[in-house]
């Protein structure tokens, strides 16, 4: 760890309160110079970190600042964040990945402090202006089978609504597949999309898109105020920083299960945090509409639905999606 991470991890512990040059000096075994000239590269990287003579540094409680050293100080991966590059203004965080950073190493992360032409699922824009949200794509090279590949996509959406708890302090649920809601409200997106090799067929690479609400945002149509939501509508939102680093953490804990073919228990993780399971679903597919009752998973995350006449059909979420 740098004299500049260390100094950033312990003023974040300490976030509301003073150090002293003294203090942060002795704790770390350096310098008061160093120290000194960690704190100004800090401050040039975009930390609201003020001094009082005598009293010591102090990084804000309110700061609210996104940045690759912030979000470093806060994080407990080994891999997922461990590079990270936060850019001010990008048309789509997954769409620069796909286009610039995919011969970075597995876990790079990608940061907008905005986006001007996020997407989502099905071709969907994802409104995604300045002090918002939190909007990150992480990238994976997979060793994992095609057929598990739907899993990295609810990989991230648990890891979402752990986040949300740990800083938010509200658990929110998720709607199959992927969709992070609160009382109804989409709070959250995730689009993860694959790069494949055309002449074996394999993924060489997976990006792994999330975009979170932390504020209602101004730019939304009328119809998508009707279902969309923020973190703020439910409880004091965390800061930036604060959030990105949880969903990274949260996001290797639970990635490694399937790293480590332990798909049963993410699947368990995933059937106990959806809203639908128990609940009558319009199901929209390419042959029409219907009524139906959720009633499970398969051993795929198939959503399995049974409709008026008993009929059971599990769901692939390519292929169809459904309405509480």
């Amino acid at each position: 760890m740098t004299v500049k991470d260390a100094v950033l991890q312990a003023l974040e512990q300490a976030r509301g309160t003073r150090l002293s040059g003294g203090r942060l000096a002795e704790q770390l075994g350096v310098s008061r110079a160093a120290v000194h000239k960690a704190i100004a590269a800090l401050r040039e990287s975009g930390l609201a970190i003020d001094a009082v003579t005598g009293e010591g540094y102090r990084l804000a409680s309110d700061d609210d600042s996104l940045t690759a050293a912030g979000i470093n100080a806060l994080l407990d991966t080994a891999v997922i964040g461990r590079e990270i590059l936060v850019e001010p203004s990008l048309t789509s965080s997954n769409t620069t990945m796909k286009e610039q950073y995919l011969g970075r190493r597995h876990g790079f992360t990608l940061f907008a402090e905005e986006q001007t032409g996020g997407r989502g699922r099905l071709g969907r824009t994802f409104v995604s202006p300045a002090d918002t949200g939190v909007y990150m794509t992480i990238l994976l090279h997979p060793t994992l089978p095609l057929s598990h590949l739907s899993f990295v996509t609810i990989s991230a959406a648990i890891a979402v609504v752990r986040a949300i708890e740990q800083t938010a302090g509200f658990t929110p649920q998720i709607k199959w597949v992927n969709d992070v809601l609160m009382n109804g409200r989409k709070l959250c997106g995730i689009l993860t999309e694959a790069t494949i090799e055309g002449e074996t067929g394999t993924v060489s690479s997976l990006v792994v898109g999330i975009g979170i609400n932390l504020h209602p945002n101004p730019a939304w149509p009328e119809e998508v105020q009707a279902v969309a939501g923020a973190i703020s509508d439910f409880g004091k939102p965390p800061r930036r920083a604060e959030l990105a680093a949880a969903v990274l953490n949260h996001f290797e804990d639970v990635y490694a299960l399937l790293d480590q073919g332990k798909k049963p228990e993410l699947l368990e993780q995933y059937r106990e945090r959806l809203c639908c399971i128990g609940r009558p679903v319009t199901v929209s597919s390419p042959a029409g509409r219907y009524e139906a009752e959720c009633i499970g998973l398969d051993e795929n995350a198939h959503l399995l639905v049974k409709t008026a006449d008993g009929q059971v059909n599990a769901l692939s979420s390519g292929e169809i999606s459904i309405r509480l």
